[in-house]
């Protein structure tokens, strides 16, 4: 699968200018493809306020968060009303901000006790409303949110607001065996997988007439990659065409997290910093094959770690798929365009 670079690849892997500081970003992707661990990488900046996966994991609970994430579906949030939703994720929730919690932050933040009461705050509401008052930070900093399936609300941003987005992209093989992996687990949702045809009849119809044989039938593999198509066929165009948008690959990151967090920053109008340099140097340094680890990663098991080596982790999956699943994966995805330019990028 292995592609040729070309003028559009060196013009969206490589930013040239420094961006403006917005106050609001995103950063998205589909599940399973390395956003949890840029996202870190980003909150490594002292300059900023990270927040994990706000609508997915805080809609359900405050009907505020759900009621935006409703108009970001429906596409009708528009420029003003981004200040409104930067004090909206700017209040700290044990569910969206949470370890590793690095230490430097330009902007005056409270730190005694905070990994203390993390733990509980995830599981008691008065401790929450605790959290929240303590922990949240002033406003002012840029904020960057983290966000996985996210189709429509990807639109809404790029065509109706100024908000900068970084979509980071995988190998569609390690993205859906990991998926798969994590489905058997009873880690990973399965919503999408049971309503394969209505999303397909939503967001890409004409994958639906060409792949009716996936849709009558069972093999998860085939259904996740078609999944994965879809999504990436929804989004890259999308922020491809805008200029507040980048794409960037997890093997870009994971070969070189210096050169490619460099501009990842650039992007966002962030300054590359020390502390992302040593977060960086840990991660290189770490024995996958041991216990050579931060033994609490607070995103999780191993499964969802944050505390990788990058280099070594990114073709781990080459040694656990089997070549009739990886050959169902390359059927689905062998002529899509979009893939392809995905692929150019991170040299599969």
């Amino acid at each position: 699968m292995k592609q040729q670079g070309n003028g559009d690849t060196d013009r969206v892997a490589h930013p040239a200018a420094t961006r403006e500081i917005s106050p609001l970003n995103a950063l998205v992707g589909p599940g399973r493809s390395g956003t949890t661990w840029a996202g870190t990488l980003l909150d490594s900046s002292p300059e900023i306020i990270y927040r994990f996966e706000p609508f997915h994991r805080m809609a359900r609970l405050e009907p505020e968060f759900h009621q935006w994430f409703e108009r970001l579906k429906k596409q009708v949030v528009r420029e003003v009303d981004v200040p409104r939703l930067y004090a909206l994720l700017r209040k700290a929730h044990p569910l969206i901000n949470k370890p590793p919690f690095f230490p430097e932050k330009t902007y005056r933040q409270r730190k005694f006790g905070r990994t203390q009461v993390w733990p509980l705050a995830r599981v008691s509401g008065i401790a929450q409303s605790i959290y929240g008052a303590a922990y949240s930070p002033p406003a002012g900093p840029p904020l960057i949110f983290k966000e996985v399936t996210f189709l429509k609300p990807v639109r809404n941003l790029l065509e109706r607001t100024s908000v900068p987005l970084v979509y980071i992209v995988r190998h569609p093989c390690a993205t859906v065996l990991s998926e798969v992996s994590g489905q058997s687990k009873g880690r990973m949702p399965s919503w999408r997988q049971l309503h394969l045809e209505d999303v397909l009849r939503e967001h890409a119809p004409e994958l639906a007439e060409r792949f009716p044989h996936v849709l009558s039938g069972s093999d998860i593999v085939q259904r996740t990659a078609l999944l994965w198509r879809c999504e990436i066929e929804s989004c890259v165009p999308l922020v491809r065409q805008s200029t507040r948008g980048m794409v960037l690959t997890y093997e870009q990151l994971a070969d070189d997290a210096y050169t490619y967090s460099k501009q990842l920053f650039t992007h966002f109008g962030l300054q590359y910093s020390e502390q992302t340099e040593k977060y960086i140097d840990l991660l290189y340094e770490l024995d996958t094959a041991s216990q050579k680890r931060p033994r609490r990663t607070g995103w999780g098991d191993k499964y969802f770690s944050v505390y990788r080596n990058p280099r070594v982790s990114k073709d781990a999956w080459k040694t656990r798929i089997s070549s009739n699943d990886r050959r169902k994966i390359e059927s689905i995805i062998e002529d899509s365009a979009a893939v392809s330019f995905c692929a150019a990028l991170g040299g599969w």
